[in-house]
């Protein structure tokens, strides 16, 4: 353990005032060059009264890629949850193999790239959709008007939700990531879920009755089936709409923030959009972004980890957003460069827990920034930004501009 003398350097990294101004990736970066793992106390939300502070990109994967020893069962993030709310024990982000791999086989070919590929003229409709709307209007809120819509949007098609109850999705997903903020996190977000569940159990019961090509469809037949219970498919769904909508979510409202707030960055950002790179901007934002920031794992026995003595019930936080930075993989961590050789962010995990809907988040980052370019919508500050106080989601609450396009777009 890093000794107390180098405490008073690192902020408490528990307390969402932390992150209020930005990413602490100076403190993060002192953790990171640290020669064991930093040890962050903390006053409620571990066994243990803390946890291990893993910021190198090759300890992460590491920690991923061991779910016997680093479990996700109590939880993938801080704080962890207590016995009495296992209810999550039907989430497949609370659980590891062998239930998380039957689960994750119940949507593996929904999410594959072929499938993923064919979604590609849809959601350029729901992308054209909203900025043709933001064009109109002249001034909007890009965090609510832009990052909201589009995914929420999108998810709703892939599961299958019913456009007139789209913005119920979006109700539902800020509500319960606000509710994962608060103390009782765990308890005001079991809150939310009967609502949710109550509208899912219909869902299925309209898949059934009419089945779609749609995600919804699927679980529904896979728990006729017995292939997953009636709760893993309540909770399946209640998952996706949070995930796919976030991580989406964070990227399109922080992306336009640093091109707004960086001249060199937009500039970068215009050059790789010109130049057809689309898929190295999209990988870079992901990185340079980072919008999940950590996520956790609990120590199932003592072990000796490169040095670093952990007990049983120790919490270990993984910061993808340091190991995003970490220079042993990335060049000049800190700049942000759209042509990388190779961009082997941490941004959707790694190992058995991967985020299998990022395949999905790239389209759509990639079709917004095409038809940004290819209409030529330029967009100014108009306001101050204002960001989220949280410890987990790097979180935009609001970024005011103003839309003008100059060019007449080119029919396709």
């Amino acid at each position: 353990m890093t000794t107390d003398t180098t405490a008073p350097l690192i902020p408490d990294l528990t307390d969402p005032a932390t992150f209020a101004p930005g990413v602490p990736h100076q403190a993060l970066d002192a953790i990171r060059q640290m020669p064991d793992l930093y040890w962050q106390p903390a006053k409620a939300g571990t066994l243990n009264g803390g946890f291990w502070c893993v910021t190198r990109h090759a300890d992460i994967v590491e920690v991923e890629r061991d779910p016997e020893l680093f479990s996700s069962q109590w939880g993938p993030f801080f704080p962890t949850l207590p016995v009495s709310q296992h209810e999550f024990s039907h989430n497949i982000m609370y659980n590891d193999p062998p239930v998380h791999s039957r689960l994750r086989r119940a949507a593996a070919r929904s999410f594959g790239p072929r499938v993923i590929a064919n979604f590609d003229t849809w959601v350029r409709e729901i992308v054209v959709e909203v900025l043709e709307d933001i064009t109109a209007r002249g001034e909007v809120n890009w965090v609510d008007d832009v990052a909201a819509i589009i995914p929420s949007r999108v998810i709703a098609r892939v599961i299958g939700v019913p456009h007139q109850d789209r913005q119920r999705i979006v109700d539902w997903t800020l509500a319960i990531f606000d509710a994962a903020e608060q103390p009782n996190g765990g308890e005001s977000m079991l809150a939310l879920f009967p609502e949710v569940h109550s509208y899912l159990e219909q869902l299925r019961t309209d898949k059934l009755r009419d089945p779609q090509d749609d995600f919804a469809t699927v679980l529904a037949q896979c728990a006729e089936r017995g292939e997953i219970s009636d709760a893993e498919y309540l909770h399946y769904l209640t998952l996706l709409l949070i995930a796919g909508f976030e991580t989406t979510h964070t990227v399109i409202a922080q992306s336009m923030r640093l091109i707004l707030d960086d001249p060199q960055i937009a500039d970068a950002a215009e050059r790789a959009v010109a130049a057809d790179n689309l898929d190295g901007l999209v990988d870079e934002f992901l990185r340079f972004v980072t919008p999940a920031m950590n996520m956790a794992r609990t120590v199932t026995r003592d072990v000796d980890f490169h040095g670093t003595q952990m007990r049983k019930g120790d919490l270990v936080q993984m910061f993808f957003t340091a190991a995003n930075r970490d220079p042993a993989v990335f060049a000049d961590p800190h700049r942000f460069d759209p042509f990388r050789a190779a961009n082997e962010h941490m941004t959707f995990g790694n190992g058995p827990h991967h985020c299998i809907g990022k395949n999905l988040a790239k389209l759509e980052l990639r079709i917004l920034f095409e038809e940004m370019h290819r209409r030529g919508v330029a967009v100014a500050l108009n306001g101050e930004p204002r960001r989220g106080w949280s410890t987990f989601i790097n979180k935009l609450l609001s970024l005011p501009i103003t839309v003008t396009t100059s060019r007449r777009h080119e029919d396709r």
